[in-house]
């Protein structure tokens, strides 16, 4: 399927690269993670597991947050990168955020994100990017899948899910086919509400 490239009107100065992947390795997911701590810059992606996602627009929500709060200089975290990350939490702890969200080697599933300033793309620039992630991940083209709503809440952990953000005693409709979009609301809901 390839990668997505996302942009947001308010901030044209930006393009944001997203890939999944599925299939990943435990033991890569591993060295990915001991490459993120090492700083090392060949791996500098936001990389997110699939757990606690439950759609594209809480994604979304989460890398237009930290979009907004780069260009503002009112970030949390040291990077955008580990801002994508904070910004989809409900918790106040940023290390807690990268245990949940972050790369878990329990978790196949990877999502990768890159923001690039929008004067630095030039032809290629996504698909050596999307190159590149083939060979840090160790996967093949095929196990890179389409990002889509339907694609995550099929891989979206429920029981988790609402376990992190307190949701066990909501009341949900009974209709199942509106149960992503209520979860959407809440998730970001909770997470844009974080220590107030």
């Amino acid at each position: 399927m390839g990668y997505a490239v996302k942009s947001f009107a308010q901030f044209p100065q930006f393009q944001v690269f997203i890939a999944l992947f599925a299939d990943v390795r435990s033991e890569t997911l591993s060295t990915v993670k001991s490459e993120l701590v090492g700083a090392n810059k060949q791996y500098d992606y936001c990389f997110l597991n699939t757990n606690h996602l439950v759609s594209v627009e809480q994604l979304y929500s989460s890398i237009y947050r930290s979009i907004s709060n780069f260009v503002n200089e009112t970030m949390r975290a040291k990077t955008l990168n580990t801002e994508i990350i904070f910004n989809l939490a409900p918790i106040n702890n940023i290390m807690d955020a990268l245990k949940r969200f972050g790369v878990d080697e329990s978790c196949n599933n990877v999502i990768v994100i890159k923001v690039i300033n929008s004067h630095d793309v030039v032809d290629n620039t996504f698909d050596n990017e999307f190159t590149n992630l083939l060979s840090l991940l160790e996967v093949s083209e095929s196990s890179s899948i389409e990002l889509s709503d339907n694609i995550l809440f099929s891989l979206v952990n429920i029981p988790k899910l609402k376990k992190l953000f307190k949701l066990n005693d909501a009341n949900y409709s009974n209709d199942t086919s509106h149960l992503q979009a209520e979860l959407t609301r809440l998730t970001i809901g909770a997470a844009l509400l974080r220590g107030c």
